[in-house]
């Protein structure tokens, strides 16, 4: 059964927001997993332009509020692009709205590796100048454009089930997200729950990385040990259009080449696997299958085709066996 809100949830996933942007017309950025902040993990994704956080909601109370890091200001008064999130499920796309809002565009001289914000946002920008946290808010939600980008990516499913139907079923956990990234030299959180933007501090030296670490690393420690309650992306500029012109660069040194070359593989193929689970994603394969196992049992070839599918199962599970102790 769809949201009342006509708002699908967003899965925590990258090649989920890299299509998400690209389909409101971002250029030159893309996002990837984070599994890790330590210096040697943030190194592989440089330049990182902002941080997108996925926790476990739980409504705050005053003492949160009174032991938060961070204290909330006004986003005109300090130079912050910031709309609230007035609709349910709209979390995710209204994290990335707010960081890449805020990210600044960034010109090269090869254009495919510049950041751009695209007509559509950079008229969504433009037109909400000035405007109130809420306002924005409503901008974003009254957007045809964005409504229809967000809800691509929702899973298809032919049953519609109505969760009335069954008032004894636990709710599932309630998640969240939020963004982090720096603007006008301060590490800024970005939470469309919250009235303000919260600032947390100036960045000290040149990369707001080793700030954000400290405040973000003191966020997943309120979790406890081992727990999976959050996800951490990283929105980061898209990396295969300067890879392939390093490795089509004559100055470029010929042992970085073979590096750049396994990078290339790597990011290409990742681009490839996304692609292809976003189509998946964006159709319902079910009634094909569906009609397949019809037109077997119609045949008269349905028992048999399960019977083949067992043999080979068999054969292949035999077979890694086999190699597995020829390998020892």
């Amino acid at each position: 059964m769809e949201d009342p809100s006509g708002w699908s949830l967003t899965e925590s996933d990258p090649q989920v927001f890299t299509q998400l942007l690209k389909d409101l017309g971002v250029k030159g950025l893309q996002v990837d997993d984070l599994y890790s902040l330590d210096e040697a993990t943030l190194s592989t994704l440089k330049p990182i332009h902002a941080l997108i956080f996925l926790f476990k909601y739980v409504e705050p109370s005053a003492s949160d509020a009174e032991g938060s890091s961070g204290v909330e200001v006004d986003p005109l008064d300090n130079g912050v692009w910031f709309a609230n999130q007035v609709i349910n499920n709209s979390c995710g796309t209204v994290a990335a709205l707010n960081a890449v809002m805020n990210i600044p565009a960034q010109a090269s001289q090869y254009t495919d590796e510049s950041i751009e914000l695209g007509e559509e946002l950079g008229n969504l920008r433009e037109f909400g100048a000035g405007m109130e946290s809420l306002d924005l808010g409503h901008l974003i939600s009254s957007s045809p454009h964005i409504r229809e980008v967000h809800n691509s990516f929702s899973k298809s499913s032919p049953f519609s089930m109505d969760p009335s139907a069954f008032p004894d079923r636990e709710k599932e956990d309630a998640y969240h997200f939020i963004a982090y990234l720096p603007i006008n030299g301060i590490l800024y959180e970005l939470d469309g729950l919250r009235r303000n933007p919260i600032m947390h501090a100036p960045i000290e030296g040149s990369d707001w990385l080793d700030t954000a670490r400290e405040t973000v690393e003191g966020r997943i420690g309120t979790y406890p040990p081992g727990s999976l309650m959050f996800n951490l992306l990283a929105v980061r500029s898209a990396p295969l259009p300067r890879l392939q012109r390093l490795l089509n660069d004559p100055s470029t040194p010929s042992e970085q080449k073979f590096q750049i070359q396994d990078q290339l593989e790597h990011e290409t193929n990742k681009d490839k696997r996304g692609q292809m689970e976003n189509t998946l994603r964006r159709n319902n394969l079910l009634p094909v299958v569906f009609q397949l196992f019809k037109a077997l049992g119609e045949s008269g070839q349905a028992g048999k085709a399960v019977e083949d599918a067992r043999i080979k199962g068999k054969e292949r599970r035999e077979k890694r066996a086999a190699q597995g102790e020829e390998d020892e």
